[in-house]
């Protein structure tokens, strides 16, 4: 199936700076949120059709100053600061009022503006630079993003649930926080957050400021295809022959002058070259690859390894070695040829840069010899397929088992430090641990259902199915079948269910072949 990007909603995003200082506004994403739902950002949203009716003065034309009136009201709903002329005649508890006309439908925008005698004046706001979300997302956007000063007396706070922990910070405190893994944030902060680190002034100086964001700011289509998610790990998106609704496979290169790559996983030609040359620069920046590694044997996680080391060995005389579990190895003998076999608890060390350990654990349930990665000091873990950010995890007998998965989870949640984690499909998650109990709740609840059909009289695993899933998109009851018949198994084995059931229970051939190709 031809790969089709999802096509990018128009957006506008604003960058506050402190009104007499080098500080700027940032706020933590409700960690509820599905589009980078615990990231750091900047207020901002879709543009609306009332962004078009708001008086806007001073603006080169009628785009942009659409696009200025959607992150003035984007940030007067999420942080409750008004960036309007005029807007100092209104009182303390007038503002309030006016954000609840807007939140409660009464009124639009534009009628606020008009009604109050407040007017949006284009020369407040320097352009920025526009971001577009990669192709690899489903959800994107071509976000406008503008700088303005903060209002003299206007105090921001989290005017609704979308935004918290909302905050005047300094860059190189803010990156630092993210460098250390202790906030995630998307490359269009990182990027402003350094761009205000090189307007070395007291005082920030905002139409130069708006220059190096601009400078910084990239089309993704065009530009880099990675993401930083802190100092010593970068995430980069490859297509691969994944499940719907995943298009891509996240792969990992962690570590610094030492580094390892997890999942060069794309089987398609243009995918590994923009691989390897980005692994290329790495090398040709001093640094070195110790191993390619595949987490597990599904297709979408293997298939660009081979090419990788026979470019790293051909351009730069590295002979890289290719590494998975002894349980992988023995599954894709026919199908990579590996170096190098690793076990749980295997360590990786970084000691030529800033020295770290990257611990290789053994976490099957997904698949016997499945892999995660662990960085205790940043507290970040590389769940592969175990959890991810996007879609649904298959267990799919006989590869997956449901007890050994539920396990795995458990030896995940409690690894020490735990606070984020990154799976092979999807943005990161900042609850890790949130996350993790998330999935092991869903699974035991989906397990009392399965349980409950049963003793309600289903005697076939299609009609466990239809009772369970009912309403399913008739295209993923393949995979409904494959986790049924995984609790299934379990509640066999827990003896809470009769084996003569199991052995009754009549799978089509549908199902069949569904497991074999997840092989």
């Amino acid at each position: 199936m031809e790969f089709k990007p999802a096509v990018p909603k128009e957006a506008a995003a604003l960058i506050v700076l402190e009104a007499h200082g080098k500080k700027i506004l940032w706020a933590r994403r409700n960690p509820a949120l599905k589009f980078l739902g615990g990231f750091h950002s900047f207020p901002g949203g879709k543009v609306d059709e009332d962004d078009e009716r708001c008086r806007v003065e001073n603006a080169p034309n009628s785009e942009t100053a659409r696009l200025i009136a959607c992150a003035v009201r984007e940030t007067f709903e999420e942080v409750g600061i008004l960036l309007v002329r005029n807007g100092e005649r209104l009182t303390k508890g007038q503002l309030p009022l006016l954000h609840d006309d807007l939140e409660s439908g009464r009124n639009a925008f534009s009628e606020i503006l008009e009604y109050w005698g407040l007017l949006i004046d284009a020369s407040d706001f320097e352009f920025a630079g526009v971001w577009t979300t990669p192709e690899f997302s489903p959800v994107r956007f071509e976000t406008s993003f503008f700088v303005a000063k903060c209002p003299d007396k206007q105090v921001p706070y989290a005017a609704i649930t979308e935004l918290e922990k909302i905050e005047f910070t300094l860059a190189e405190d803010a990156i630092e926080k993210w460098s250390e893994s202790k906030v995630l944030m998307a490359p269009p902060v990182l990027n402003t957050l350094r761009a205000l680190e090189d307007a070395d002034k007291p005082v920030i100086d905002t139409a130069r400021f708006s220059e190096i964001c601009a400078e910084h700011a990239f089309n993704h289509e065009n530009g880099p295809h990675f993401i930083e998610l802190n100092s010593r790990l970068k995430c980069f998106p490859v297509r691969t022959k994944t499940l719907p609704p995943a298009t891509h496979t996240n792969c990992y290169i962690s570590g610094g002058r030492r580094f390892v790559v997890i999942d060069a996983a794309s089987p398609f030609e243009d995918e590994q070259k923009k691989l390897n040359r980005f692994v290329g620069s790495l090398v040709e920046d001093g640094n070195s690859c110790e191993a390619i590694i595949v987490s597990h044997l599904h297709p979408d996680h293997f298939g660009g390894e081979t090419s990788l080391k026979s470019y790293l060995l051909e351009r730069f005389g590295f002979d890289v070695p290719i590494v998975a579990h002894r349980q992988t190895v023995e599954s894709l003998e026919d199908k990579v040829v590996f170096d190098q076999e690793v076990e749980d608890s295997y360590s990786l060390q970084d000691n030529l840069g800033n020295p770290f350990d990257l611990s290789v654990l053994h976490t099957p349930g997904h698949a016997r010899g499945h892999l995660c990665f662990y960085d205790e000091e940043f507290g970040f873990l590389l769940s592969s397929d175990n959890v991810v950010g996007q879609g649904t995890v298959v267990i799919a007998p006989p590869e997956g088992d449901m007890s050994d998965y539920l396990d795995s989870l458990e030896k995940m949640k409690r690894l020490p430090g735990l606070r984020s984690l990154a799976g092979s499909h999807g943005s990161a998650v900042a609850d890790a641990i949130g996350k993790i109990e998330e999935y092991i709740t869903h699974r035991l609840e989906r397990e009392k259902q399965i349980l409950d059909a049963v003793s309600g009289g289903a005697k076939t695993l299609e009609t466990v199915v239809d009772k369970v899933y009912r309403g399913l998109d008739p295209g993923l009851i393949p995979l409904a079948m494959k986790s049924a018949e995984a609790h299934l198994n379990k509640l066999t084995n827990d003896r809470v269910l009769d084996s003569d059931w199991l052995r009754s229970a009549s799978a089509n051939k549908k199902l069949v072949e569904f497991g074999d190709s997840m092989k």
